[in-house]
This record gives structure tokens, sequence and C-alpha cells, in this order.
């Protein structure tokens, strides 16, 4: 009886609501933006999102229309050759000084050399691991940049803010602790076997910045599954970024990533041995 009697409540109330609703024309109006702007965000986030990092392939020193934007077009090979020569020298001063900076500090931090296909781990200017650089794609923003514009980018060195892997950033074994030196001397002293595990992992920057990094072997058999999390993981955090800009009533700022491919070795180095803040120094050209 009681619920019966609750039901027919809630059907009066609902009836209530809808009456009120149908002379209301502001809240048809209002229901009616909101089923139109549900479907393009979700177009937003779907479509434009991952069209806006598409990537391309990089080649080391094709900055020719980042240097020469605003130039006259009736002007002499001689002075597009100067003018490029001085956007490659300001470019290099830049990356240079953002060498200087951090090799000042008392850490470990990345120098990546676009043009010359290295990723080197440096402790105060000395370096201590180069990989080399298989395959380099960027995402179409950054050769969208013109030359001041990409100057005042790398001016200074990025820091890093979080990072994303498929490995953990430290190696450890959990063992059960001895009950007494019998036991412990009884126990496995054999060396933790060596790693295996496929190696991608995200770098994210300030200023915009993510470096991702794969390894080129392919991954070992019934590795797909940690893969498409980490996959998933990295476009989770794409569209939080864009929801949180969304929020805060800003314009998404596009991502600039740079995709790098090293060997496995080299990748599982990098990662482990860069702390999570650590610095990075970039040269384009």
């Amino acid at each position: 009886m009681e619920s019966y009697e609750m039901l027919k409540r809630v059907m009066r109330e609902l009836s209530a609501f809808l009456h009120w609703f149908v002379r209301s024309k502001t809240a048809i109006v209002l229901v009616v933006i909101l089923l139109l702007l549900i479907p393009g965000y979700v177009f937003y986030l779907i479509v434009v999102v991952p069209v806006s990092t598409c990537e391309r392939d990089f080649f080391p020193g094709d900055t020719s229309g980042v240097v020469l934007s605003g130039l006259e077009p009736d002007s002499t090979q001689e002075i597009l050759e100067t003018v490029q020569t001085i956007g490659a020298l300001e470019m290099e001063k830049a990356f240079l000084g953002s060498l200087l900076t951090l090799s000042k500090e008392d850490s470990v931090y990345l120098n990546l050399n676009l043009a010359d296909s290295l990723l080197l781990l440096e402790i105060k200017g000395v370096p201590v691991r180069a990989c080399s650089l298989t395959d380099i794609r960027v995402t179409w923003q950054l050769q969208c940049l013109n030359q001041s514009q990409l100057l005042h980018w790398v001016s200074q060195p990025f820091i890093g803010r979080a990072d994303l892997s498929t490995i953990p950033k430290i190696r450890y074994m959990i063992k059960q602790a001895p009950k007494d030196t019998n036991e412990a001397a009884q126990q496995n002293t054999r060396p933790i076997p060596p790693d295996t595990s496929s190696v991608y992992f995200t770098l994210y920057f300030d200023r915009h910045l993510a470096i991702e990094v794969e390894q080129t072997e392919d991954p070992y058999e019934g590795e797909e599954g940690v893969i498409r999390t980490y996959q998933k993981k990295r476009q989770h955090a794409l569209r939080s970024e864009t929801m949180r800009a969304v929020l805060h009533r800003s314009s998404p700022e596009p991502e600039i990533v740079i995709r790098l491919k090293v060997s496995k070795a080299d990748a599982r180095a990098i990662y482990r041995g860069i702390p999570v803040h650590a610095g990075l120094a970039l040269k384009l050209q």
C-alpha cells in the first residue's frame, strides 16, 4: 500500500513538472541548446582533438618556411640565405643557453637534438648516455610556429611535470622477510632476472610539450594489453586536459607532441635515469 501511494505521488510530481515545462519557453530553449551543445562537444573530443595531434615526419633543418615568414617575394637568393643563417644562429644560441642553464643544476636532464637525431642523458654538461633516434614525428602545430614563436618557445629549458609509462619508474622485487638467520640463508639470493617488458612512455613538460618514446623492437606476444592500456591512458590525459580548459572557460591549448623511436635498452635507461621533473633542452635545427 505504501509503495502504491509513493508511486502515485511520484507520478503527480512528474505530471506537474511536465505541465510546467511545456508552458515554460525558457526551459524549452535551454534544453534545446543543451541538446545541441552535447553532440558538438562530443564531436570536438572525438574528432577535433585527435586531428589536432596528427603527426608528420620531421626533417632536420627543414624550417625554411618558418625562418622566411614575412619576407618579401622579390628578395634575392642571397638575402634568403642570410635570413636563414641568422635564424639558425638564433635557434642555436637559444639551445645552448638552455643547456647552460641545465648544466648549472645538480640533476639529470635531457638533451634532445632533432637535427642530429640524438637523445642524450646528461649530468652537468657531461653526456652519460647517447641514444640514436630511428624515427622522429611531430604534430603539425610545431611546423606552424613562426621564427619568433619558436625562438620564444625554446629559449628556456622545458621542465617535466608528469609521466606515463608501461614500466615502473623504479624496478623492485618483493620478498618475504626471513624469520631467522637459518631461513635467510636458505632463501634464493640469485639476482633479479633481466627486464624484458616493452617500453613505451610519455614525458609531459610545461609549455604544452609532450615527448612520446617508443621502442623500435616489436613487443613480445601477450604484451598488447599493456600497450593498449598505456595508449588509452594517454588519450584520456589529452581529453582531461581539454575538459579542464573548457571548464575554466579558456580555449584549449594544442599539445605539441614529438614522437621518438629508440632501442628498447635506450628507452628503459632514459625513463629510469631521469627524475619526474627533469629538464629538457630542445634543438630543432
